[in-house]
């Protein structure tokens, strides 16, 4: 075990990795294997905080599978672990009727108590923090479970089918009332797949967020809230009553549920982009409302390449939701609106590469994680890539763990005192804190 603290506290090789996830107190950790551009004999992974692994899945027993597990959650008491993807090309076999997977396990056994199929690959898997309820995308729909009264088994409670919007991301609170998911839907797939012959800033998607409450298994829809590009990722505050969405133009956008005059709605309460012009697609996005009610959200982005052949890389920003209160008179029984907020940028940092999905926060905003690389072309080639962690009060990056192949996942847990993430080159990676600033110690530099 090394004592260094930006150096991993382990690491194994299993094979390409999408996503992984961390239990509360970083004792569990889950990851799934994969193939984006081809088959092979795919699992889900169990290991606790020392490296040990608790136990492997696959996903069909003896069978090579395609692409394999795209998303993994566990829940925050890491007594239930959700995983799904893909395992069949529908390239190979349009007509193939159930390509997705979902698979549920009991955490402490590897006991699979739920296995489904679906019309399209499963976009994301979310558990509340005791694994009472789950929330699934794939295609056009959204679906919630709930586990059922023995624990043993999750049942289909309510399912969301879009007309138009491709569901490409869903959460869940942790107390489990609150569903977000992001809808992504195309206007011109000609343009879009020459994307680099088309003006900057012009917009070939539009995007929906979708919000739902859950109240003793029954599930209400709150708004179904258009955004003016496509949505690419969604996360909600521990309570359910803050969350916010990355979009396709590389901005951020922060809602939250309202109660005036005892009637609930939904209110955007912001979008919020930096002042950069080349600034395009974000692919990730957390908020976190901190113990003592601040409310922060992180965003990476991915910028345009405005010369040809150079590569423009990325930015991650941290936004402070600064709340604002409206001043009350002396006058008796007026109902007055709930307070607003608007976004101050807190700082912002250049990323070598566009940034991955691996944008995470702990629960009190100490820390921020990212991960960077992309495929170069239309090819299986791609290029290197880093792990990153950054203090979040101030921007200073604590460390960077450089790959030779690119990064996707990375997870804090909720107290921020462990993290985990994975890349394509095979390799899974734990730390845990004290994350020594890289500035401090030449032997820790990895810039």
């Amino acid at each position: 075990m090394s004592t260094n603290p930006s150096t991993p506290l382990w690491t194994l090789p299993p094979a390409q990795i999408n996503s992984v996830a961390i239990s509360d107190d970083g004792t569990k950790c889950v990851y799934g294997s994969s193939y984006e551009r081809g088959k092979g004999y795919f699992y889900t992974y169990l290991y606790d905080g020392q490296g040990n692994r608790l136990w492997k899945k696959p996903i069909v027993a003896d069978q090579t599978t395609y692409q394999g597990v795209f998303w993994v959650d566990i829940s925050g008491d890491g007594a239930f672990v959700a995983s799904g993807g893909e395992t069949v090309n529908p390239k190979d076999k349009p007509d193939y009727p159930t390509p997705g997977f979902l698979q549920m396990f009991v955490a402490s056994t590897g006991e699979i108590i739920h296995s489904s199929t679906y019309s399209a690959r499963i976009n994301q898997v979310s558990l509340s923090q005791d694994g009472q309820y789950l929330a699934v995308c794939y295609g056009y729909s959204l679906e919630i479970f709930q586990l059922n009264g023995d624990k043993n088994g999750y049942t289909s409670i309510f399912t969301h089918t879009s007309a138009s919007y491709n569901i490409n991301s869903c959460v869940i609170s942790r107390d489990g009332n609150t569903v977000v998911a992001a809808g992504i839907k195309y206007s011109d797939d000609t343009a879009l797949a020459s994307r680099s012959q088309m003006p900057l800033g012009e917009t070939t998607t539009t995007g929906q967020v979708f919000s739902f409450s859950v109240n003793d298994g029954v599930v209400s829809q709150l708004a179904e809230t258009p955004t003016a590009t496509g949505c690419m990722r969604v996360a909600v505050v521990e309570s359910g009553l803050f969350w916010a969405a990355s979009l396709h133009d590389g901005s951020c956008v922060m809602y939250g549920l309202e109660s005036f005059a005892g009637i609930p709605s939904v209110k955007q309460y912001f979008q919020f982009k930096p002042d950069n012009p080349n600034l395009e697609l974000a692919y990730a996005v957390d908020i976190t409302q901190t113990e003592n009610g601040e409310i922060f959200v992180a965003c990476g982005a991915n910028l345009h390449a405005a010369v040809p052949g150079v590569d423009p890389g990325g930015i991650l920003y941290l936004v402070h939701a600064v709340r604002l209160d409206y001043q009350a008179d002396d006058a008796e029984g007026l109902d007055y609106p709930p307070p607003n907020y608007s976004a101050t940028l807190k700082w912002s940092t250049d990323i070598q590469y566009g940034v991955n999905p691996g944008v995470s926060m702990d629960r009190n905003a100490t820390y921020v994680t990212a991960t960077d690389g992309k495929p170069v072309g239309k090819t299986v080639v791609e290029s290197s890539g880093s792990f990153y962690m950054y203090d979040a009060a101030t921007g200073d990056q604590l460390f960077k763990q450089p790959t030779f192949m690119m990064n996707w996942p990375m997870k804090l847990s909720r107290d921020g005192q462990h993290a985990i993430g994975a890349s394509d080159d095979g390799t899974v990676y734990y730390w845990q804190a004290p994350y020594q600033s890289s500035n401090q110690s030449s032997a820790t530099d990895n810039n």
